[in-house]
């Protein structure tokens, strides 16, 4: 064989072998990209489950969150009742003082005594009562309200409208807006004539 033949063969063998690695190539580059859509596909199935825990486990995390706060807000009020009983017993206690108080003066002023000491007491009670939040019930002359008033004897009386209070016998007191003591009162009944 002559050194052309042998040029002319091995160029005809590099391009049927060229031709070979070329369709091995594309081969090769199609299983490549298959390979790669693929794991593509598995990425996109792992991230699309790893977002669905991670919504999961936020919607837990929203709920845990808010029955923490609901616990909180719980032993928080639980905490102010607990302190507000035990605080209310001891205003209603120092409320029969202020009670005695002016129980006092108005004896000592029908008889003439000077007061002047004792309302100077009881109005230092009265800013401490306030600052409590402790109001008196206004009962005299009001319609008898179940929600206020303690009925303790009906008078016979065509001068009011029935069930108007004539008379407070104790009075009534409310302390943020709810009522540690009810006021005793008389209220009006028509008299029936027969």
């Amino acid at each position: 064989m002559s050194e052309n033949e042998k040029g002319e063969n091995s160029s005809i063998e590099s391009k049927e072998n060229g031709e070979q690695n070329d369709e091995s190539v594309d081969k090769n580059t199609d299983d490549t990209i298959e390979i790669k859509k693929s794991q593509s596909v598995d990425y996109q199935q792992k991230i699309d489950e790893l977002k669905n825990i991670l919504e999961k486990e936020t919607e837990r995390s929203k709920t845990f969150q808010a029955k923490y706060e609901n616990l909180r807000k719980d032993l928080e009020k639980e905490t102010a009742n607990r302190i507000n009983s035990h605080g209310d017993k001891i205003i209603l206690d120092f409320l029969i003082v202020y009670e005695d108080f002016t129980r006092a003066r108005d004896a000592y002023e029908k008889e003439g005594e000077n007061v002047d000491n004792l309302n100077s007491i009881i109005k230092k009670i009265e800013s401490i009562l306030g600052n409590y939040e402790v109001e008196p019930i206004e009962a005299e002359g009001k319609k008898f309200d179940p929600n206020l008033h303690e009925v303790i004897q009906e008078i016979e009386n065509n001068d009011h409208e029935e069930g108007t209070v004539v008379e407070e016998i104790a009075k009534g007191y409310i302390i943020r807006g709810e009522v540690m003591k009810y006021s005793k009162v008389c209220v009006s009944k028509k008299i029936i004539k027969d």
